[in-house]
């Protein structure tokens, strides 16, 4: 490890940390990750649709926004530790699903924010129709949440195997 708690390489993780009898661990450290994830997404679309709203101020949506990135960058480099080390021990289906949620949920954070940007933007430009856009990222955001929910159910299940 390095002086600035960064590992040099997988050898340093590997060392310290990556026992192949602790699979199930690890996956359960994804899986309480993804749920807190899960829940700074539902409290960062509530404080956006509260600043569409007017309920709170610019000020403090900028705030929520910055504690939100904070959370997702904490919460993803949790997971890809999680990833690494089921990685490291060999469990690479383990390790690919997590791969998979990584990037779906990337995805919908994406998708989240374009719509979220097209709510804010139709309260305030109400002369100008997003309808379309609103509905079509509305309807992506959907079929993300449900394959993410099917690649956790297929973790749970691998989870029950260990």
């Amino acid at each position: 490890m390095q002086a600035n708690g960064e590992y040099q390489n997988n050898n340093d993780l590997m060392d310290i940390e990556a026992n192949p009898d602790n699979a199930l661990e690890y996956m359960k450290a994804f899986t309480s990750a993804q749920a807190t994830r899960t829940e700074i997404f539902h409290e960062f679309e509530s404080a956006i649709n509260d600043h569409a709203n007017g309920i709170i101020s610019i000020e403090e949506i900028q705030q929520v926004i910055r504690i939100s990135q904070e959370g997702f960058q904490d919460v993803s480099s949790d997971i890809v530790r999680q990833e690494r080390l089921l990685n490291l021990i060999g469990q690479t289906n383990l390790s690919n699903i997590i791969r998979q949620v990584q990037n779906l949920e990337k995805e919908k954070l994406e998708i989240t924010v374009k719509l979220l940007s097209s709510r804010l933007q139709a309260a305030q430009r109400p002369e100008i129709s997003y309808q379309a856009e609103i509905e079509e990222f509305t309807r992506r955001r959907q079929q993300l949440i449900e394959a993410i929910n099917e690649v956790m159910e297929e973790a749970r299940a691998e989870m029950l195997e260990l």
